[in-house]
């Protein structure tokens, strides 16, 4: 089975009778095309909400993008803004030179009011692996990444990290054998200057439910 087939079906058993509901929103970009994402923020109470990037899984489309929308909805419970772009031809936002993630952060600030600290990239299988390959780019430009799971690719060169933040975990018994790769790969990207928490989800598979009061520790340690 496919890690994209894989991906949908368990996707399928953890979708919520009622997924959150979230506006539309086109990003045009500096090239003129345009770049559609969802938006969804918690009610404003206070101090502006820091935003999050979410990287769907699969291609990036809309259908994957509303499959994760649950995942989403957790975050802004706990009062992030989250940003959920899709990627029309199912291109990486991490190839090289590929700017639209900065531009529609820039965008996004620039039309809702937000919290003025960096944004926070989060994913899921595929969409970790990419906000981990996003983040890697441009490591000056994000608050940190979680990825659950994702993963590295061996070939993939990594610059200096600059102390970024990465809070990964992958299941004990993943269908793709990521859990044999975390060690090292954690260990890359502490040579690479990265501040790494990463462990084993015990008997979880590829996909799972977050374990929100490790991950909260976490995210308050952010700066």
């Amino acid at each position: 089975m496919t890690l994209r087939r894989l991906f949908l079906l368990i996707l399928l058993v953890l979708l919520p009778p009622g997924m959150l509901s979230a506006a539309e929103q086109n990003v045009e970009l500096q090239n003129g095309s345009t770049v559609k994402l969802f938006f969804f923020e918690p009610p404003s109470e206070g101090e502006p909400p820091p935003l999050a990037i979410f990287i769907a899984g699969g291609s990036s489309n809309e259908f994957m993008a509303k499959a994760q929308f649950w995942l989403g909805k957790e975050f802004v419970d706990r009062g992030w803004a989250i940003a959920v772009p899709m990627s029309a031809d199912g291109s990486l936002f991490s190839a090289a030179g590929d700017s639209r993630i900065e531009q529609i952060i820039g965008q996004l600030h620039a039309s809702h009011t937000l919290h003025d600290s960096k944004p926070l990239l989060v994913g899921m299988s595929s969409g970790g692996s990419e906000a981990m390959a996003i983040a890697a780019l441009n490591p000056h430009a994000y608050r940190g990444v979680v990825a659950t799971p994702g993963r590295i690719k061996t070939d993939t060169a990594l610059q200096e990290l600059n102390k970024l933040p990465f809070y990964i975990r992958v299941g004990e018994k993943d269908d793709f054998k990521w859990d044999r790769i975390l060690e090292s790969m954690t260990q890359r990207l502490r040579l690479a200057g990265a501040e790494v928490d990463s462990a084993i989800v015990q008997d979880a598979r590829h996909v799972f439910q977050i374990d929100w009061e490790s991950l909260e520790n976490w995210l308050g340690k952010l700066k």
